[in-house]
């Protein structure tokens, strides 16, 4: 084996995603250390309190982020071993995720809505695809609508996306009378729990608070965000059409699970350009859906100098974090 084909494997492998963990988490410990992590966006809190506001201690909410960090990386390869998403065993994904993920420190070093909300969406990608074509899935239809909409009472930006898990439905082969009253009572539970029990009562209700866009370009924190968005935005948009005649090859299962991936990618991207005041939100799911698309990308174009282009765009992320 060749040098190149040493190293195209390598990123493919396992060793790989560890040692760019270990990676970022150092380069998210020096930003951490060298204070340069700040709030990035405003959640659209209307009840509970917004996941920022759960952890009082600075280091104690850098961990947690970390954990949840983590936490994402072992599903999207649990997703891809489960499910076979790739039609290959890849750790490029989590790679790449990992590397995104260091581009911004403020989005790491700190626990907020986004990593929830990267952590349970992929939960919810795990059982809405042990659902495919199985009558009897209501339990998980209900579970992860009951979830989703739990959620939302800490950040209205979860709603957005219960149109996308019905879509989902349709696409797994599980949309009838049953699977729609299983979501159904999984949206009313929680405010029916929450109110019943007395955890939330209608006066505790806020509106959620809103800055103008001009407010936000006069930090040079939010710009740097918006300008890495805007790149794994552009990403994903560029890997996912380059995938696309690749996924219709495959058997009506795989397409169907890589379909859902692509239609949680642009619906991703465009809540996150239509939600702009609360676009750190989207960031974690963002950089974990572009990454599933740039690994399926190199997965089935795996040439002795493939690792050239997989390089460049983790140097690419790299330089983000220096700016």
């Amino acid at each position: 084996m060749t040098a190149e084909k040493e190293i195209t494997a390598f990123l493919h492998n396992r060793a790989s995603a560890l040692v760019m963990l270990i990676i970022a988490a150092l380069m998210a410990g020096l930003a951490y250390v060298g204070g340069r992590v700040e709030p990035l966006g405003g959640p659209i809190g209307i009840g509970l309190l917004p996941p920022q506001e759960w952890i009082a201690s600075p280091l104690g909410s850098l961990i947690v982020s970390w954990i949840c960090t983590v936490g994402m990386g072992v599903l999207i390869l649990y997703i891809n071993r489960q499910f076979n998403v790739l039609r290959s065993l890849t750790s490029l994904v989590a790679l790449m995720f990992f590397v995104m993920q260091m581009a911004l420190p403020s989005v790491v070093d700190r626990f907020y809505g986004g990593d929830i909300m990267g952590v349970l969406s992929l939960v919810n990608i795990v059982l809405l695809f042990s659902s495919y074509a199985d009558p009897g899935c209501q339990r998980r239809i209900f579970l992860l609508f009951l979830l989703q909409t739990l959620a939302a009472f800490t950040d209205l930006s979860y709603l957005l996306y219960l149109p996308v898990y019905i879509l989902g439905m349709l696409q797994m082969r599980i949309f009838n009378l049953r699977t729609l009253l299983a979501a159904g009572l999984g949206i009313l539970c929680p405010a029916w729990v929450l109110f019943g029990l007395g955890i939330l009562r209608p006066d505790m209700l806020r509106m959620p608070e809103f800055r103008m866009m001009w407010q936000m370009f006069g930090d040079p924190t939010v710009i740097h965000a918006l300008v890495v968005t805007g790149f794994t935005i552009v990403l994903g948009i560029l890997f996912t059409s380059a995938n696309l005649l690749k996924i219709l090859s495959y058997n009506s299962r795989v397409r169907a699970f890589n379909g859902f991936l692509t239609l949680m990618l642009g619906a991703t991207s465009l809540f996150a350009v239509l939600n702009f005041n609360n676009f750190a939100f989207y960031i974690p799911i963002l950089n974990c859906l572009t990454a599933y698309q740039i690994a399926h990308f190199f997965t089935y174009r795996r040439s002795r100098r493939s690792y050239i282009p997989i390089l460049l765009l983790v140097a690419a992320y790299f330089l983000f974090y220096f700016l």
